[in-house]
C-alpha cells in the first residue's frame, strides 16, 4: 500500500468514532469521549483535540512547563497553547501508506491523551 494516500474520512470506520465534518467524536468505554479535529496538509494528517479553555489555563501555575514535561515522556502526542489560549493535544501522521488501523491508533491516542489531561485539569468531559 506504499504509495497510495487514503481520504482521512474512509479510515475512520470503527465503532468508537463518528465522523461530522472535520471532527472525530471518539467514545471510550468509560463512557467519556473527546473531539478530535482533522487538518488535511500536503503530505501529512495533523489531528488536535483541545484539552481545555483559556479561562481554565489561568488557573493552572506553571502551565508550560507541565506541558513541556508531558511532552518530554510522549513519542506521539504533544502538547501546546495555540494562539487563542486554548490548551491542546497533537500528533501528525504521513499519508503515504496509511492504514485505517494506523490513523486510528493517532486518532485515539490524541483523543485519549486530551481526555486524559482535561480531566486531570479540570475535571469535567468539555471536549
Amino acid at each position: 500500500m506504499f504509495g497510495t494516500r487514503a481520504e482521512w474520512r474512509a479510515l475512520c470506520d470503527a465503532d468508537d468514532m463518528h465522523v461530522k465534518r472535520h471532527d472525530i467524536a471518539v467514545r471510550f468505554a468509560n463512557d467519556r469521549s473527546h473531539t478530535v479535529r482533522v487538518q488535511d496538509l500536503t503530505d501529512a494528517y495533523l489531528v488536535t483535540a483541545v484539552v481545555t479553555h483559556p479561562e481554565a489555563l489561568a488557573q493552572v501555575s506553571e502551565l508550560a512547563r507541565k506541558a513541556w514535561l508531558r511532552n518530554r515522556h510522549s513519542s506521539l502526542v504533544g502538547f501546546r497553547v495555540d494562539e487563542d489560549g486554548y490548551l491542546l493535544a497533537q500528533a501528525w501522521t504521513p499519508k503515504d501508506g496509511l492504514t485505517a488501523n494506523a490513523f486510528q491508533a493517532v486518532v485515539r491516542a490524541v483523543a485519549r491523551e486530551a481526555d486524559r489531561y482535561e480531566f486531570q485539569l479540570t475535571g469535567t468531559d468539555d471536549y
